[in-house]
């Protein structure tokens, strides 16, 4: 094993023991880890050169294997920045994003940490976790970048996993965790490797006789138009997008089809909608990271308000719908505060 690859094992060892979500590394600068949401130096204090750089992305692209590491290199030779995700040590899954900048090429590493968090561990709140046992509708879960959406969602997965005998089919980009079969058999599949897009792995999916359906995003509108129908012929549908809260995770996903459309989408997401966690991540006291959520469930009152465009009425019903299992941001950011996980200024900073 050659220097450069000592050094960038150290730099990953050390992010890992630090509880680093992110690595950092680019031409002519000194690597970065990201820790409890801050950059800070890493085990590695030396300026990347150029060479070191490329010989950690030749090492990135030899832990891929077969197909997906011909796709990859060709992306990367092309001039194309390249996603992929891989185990490091056996132990850690890395998500990886390759590219390049006038400084010169850079990687982006996110780290899945070796043990995966339980639902009660998050902090997710109860309702939620009950819709697992739907046997079908749309369950969206949204955030900013970084916000925790994936393991939120793996955490999901799991309850299923050990809880219900179905078929458990994830759409993803790159595959981030990797899960075992319990009761449920679960098929992980990745865009670009083992499908060309969300769309594509979506429409092949209703011959492959799934029960639950797992989308790693909603990126564009006939993966989300896809979804929504799978949702209404009887599927059970998770999904992440990049929204800051619930009320306004239904406004981008009407807003994505031609206005022509909407009302129909309206229709169709007011009648397969389960619910909406919508979460927060803040700085822990002690160190680490902790979320707050927001949840809104799928009542009567808010199907028709959906139907209606009354979003703004359903800010409302989120606050008075404690009955129907709906947490408001506000409250839980107040109960993390009264827990003493949070502080009143770690809390106005994050916000």
């Amino acid at each position: 094993m050659n220097l450069q690859i000592i050094d960038f094992e150290n730099l990953m060892d050390g992010a890992v023991r630090a509880g680093a979500t992110d690595v950092h590394i680019t031409v002519g600068k000194v690597p970065r880890l990201r820790v409890d949401r801050k950059l800070v130096m890493g085990a590695c204090h030396n300026i990347m050169e150029r060479d070191t750089v490329l010989g950690v992305i030749e090492y990135v692209l030899s832990q891929l294997k077969g197909e997906e590491a011909a796709k990859r290199r060709a992306a990367w030779d092309s001039k194309k920045d390249v996603d992929c995700a891989f185990t490091y040590k056996s132990m850690v899954r890395v998500r990886v994003n390759i590219f390049r900048t006038e400084k010169g090429e850079s990687i982006a590493f996110r780290i899945m940490q070796p043990r995966r968090f339980s639902v009660t561990e998050i902090g997710i709140p109860f309702p939620a976790v009950e819709f697992c046992n739907a046997k079908g509708g749309f369950f969206l879960v949204s955030g900013a970048a970084g916000s925790g959406k994936t393991t939120t969602l793996a955490a999901l997965i799991d309850v299923i996993n050990k809880t219900r005998t179905a078929h458990i089919l994830t759409v993803e980009d790159p595959v981030e965790y990797i899960f075992e079969d319990n009761l449920s058999i679960i098929s992980q599949r990745e865009v670009g490797v083992h499908v060309d897009s969300f769309y594509s792995a979506l429409r092949s999916s209703l011959r492959e006789n799934p029960d639950v359906v797992v989308v790693g995003e909603l990126r564009d509108l006939e993966t989300t138009r896809i979804a929504i129908e799978m949702a209404e012929t009887g599927h059970l549908v998770f999904a992440t997008l990049h929204s800051r809260g619930a009320v306004s995770s239904i406004d981008r996903l009407v807003g994505q089809f031609p206005a022509g459309e909407q009302n129909q989408i309206r229709q169709m997401i007011s009648e397969s909608l389960l619910g909406i966690l919508s979460q927060r991540l803040f700085a822990k006291k002690g160190g680490g990271l902790v979320a707050a959520f927001e949840l809104l469930c799928a009542t009567p009152a808010v199907r028709n308000l959906i139907r209606e465009q009354k979003y703004g009425q359903i800010c409302s019903t989120i606050q008075t719908g404690a009955d129907y299992g709906m947490v408001t941001m506000e409250s839980s950011i107040a109960r993390l505060i009264q827990l003493g996980k949070i502080s009143a200024d770690s809390m106005n900073k994050d916000w």
